[in-house]
């Protein structure tokens, strides 16, 4: 009997981690998406977004007409971009604050922001971000 569980759970499972009917994973529930990836595209050009999100060079435009929401991989992404970004330009203001995110960072053991948010998410860049504007003390 606990065999035959663990087959069904197995299956559901499997069935669960597939993608819809159309072939593609479910958008996340991002009801700003539209708006966040025009305001990050503008900021960085359509083909720079995806590449640091990791698509195709279009996908950042059906994002912004709506034909599209970011799937949970990207919204989640774009999401911390948008909001680390914000925070840097606080801290320098808009031009400083990109020249930042793809600069390498001491306090980040010479990596870019940008590659450190893709790679450990936000928490050591916002980290890395109040040290700096901090003198180096947090």
């Amino acid at each position: 009997m606990a065999n035959a569980t663990k087959k069904s759970t197995a299956a559901g499972a499997r069935h669960a981690a597939r993608p819809g009917r159309s072939g593609r994973r479910a958008a996340a529930d991002d009801p700003l998406s539209s708006t966040r990836v025009r305001y990050l595209a503008d900021e960085f050009g359509g083909a720079a977004l995806a590449a640091i999100v990791g698509v195709n060079k279009s996908q950042p435009t059906r994002w912004i007409k709506g034909d599209e929401r970011p799937g949970p991989g990207a919204a989640p992404l774009l999401i911390d971009l948008e909001h680390v970004l914000a925070r840097a330009r606080l801290v320098w203001g808009e031009t400083a604050a990109r020249t930042w995110l793809e600069s390498a960072n001491s306090h980040l053991d010479g990596g870019r922001p940008i590659d450190v948010l893709k790679l450990s998410g936000p928490a050591p860049v916002l980290e890395a971000l109040d040290a700096q504007a901090w003198g180096g003390a947090a």
